[in-house]
């Protein structure tokens, strides 16, 4: 069986997790304390709010829900899944926590409004970590509970978080028995950055001959071409 590189690849400490420092060093300390607020993770795609969710689940010993608010964003999901899982305490006594990923495709008239009273309702067994493109289309009263976080890269961290990309693209390569053209790496890296899970794909999409060279590049832009 196949699997995506981006899940068989995930990093599950925050320690693996390639961030800027000083975000890595924020989450490392609530990972020291055992304890999590409500979270609420905004940047653009690729940049590690779910993984960075799941490793703090797993790093804590929380048992966690995923829900893809993309997929399912309707009321009858809070009604259904969050609720049975939140309300329950774990049998091994592990913490819980409801992620809730692509959190900006949520009903704000009904769904978000529900999950304001939820993160209330079951504060004492379950925490939440929300994650979202566009923190403006999360509410006031829904963001104003939780602990925000963006996920941003500041100029003098891009290169350093690019360089970061790079070993790990060279790790997963090394590991999958890839050859590939350094040049063309950096290219494909610097054409995606800082969508690392894009980057993933794309990788693993082109090495399907069993190496990433200046051909994946003429493919590339004849793709591009006919879209």
């Amino acid at each position: 069986m196949e699997f995506l590189w981006v899940e068989k690849y995930r990093p599950s400490k925050i320690d693996d997790c390639i961030l800027p420092k000083n975000l890595k060093e924020t989450f490392k300390q609530f990972v020291q304390s055992g304890e999590l607020p409500n979270f609420l993770f905004c940047g653009t795609a690729g940049v590690g709010k779910t993984t960075v969710a799941k490793a703090l689940c797993n790093e804590i010993g929380a048992e966690y829900l995923l829900i893809n608010g993309s997929e399912e964003s309707g009321i009858d999901v809070l009604r259904t899944k969050i609720k049975s899982f939140a309300s329950t305490v774990s049998l091994t006594d592990a913490k819980k926590v409801v992620i809730l990923d692509e959190a900006d495709y949520l009903n704000p008239n009904s769904t978000q409004p529900a999950l304001r009273a939820f993160i209330e309702e079951f504060s004492n067994n379950c925490r939440f970590i929300f994650t979202c493109n566009f923190k403006n289309k999360i509410l006031e009263p829904l963001r104003s509970r939780c602990a925000n976080i963006d996920f941003k890269i500041s100029n003098s961290d891009k290169p350093k978080i690019a360089s970061a990309f790079y070993r790990r693209a060279v790790e997963i390569l090394n590991a999958e028995g890839i050859e590939f053209d350094q040049k063309v790496l950096v290219e494909l890296i610097t054409k995606h950055f800082p969508d690392y899970r894009r980057i993933l794909n794309e990788l693993q999409r082109y090495s399907v001959s069993g190496k990433i060279d200046s051909g994946i590049l003429i493919n590339a832009s004849a793709e591009s071409y006919k879209e």
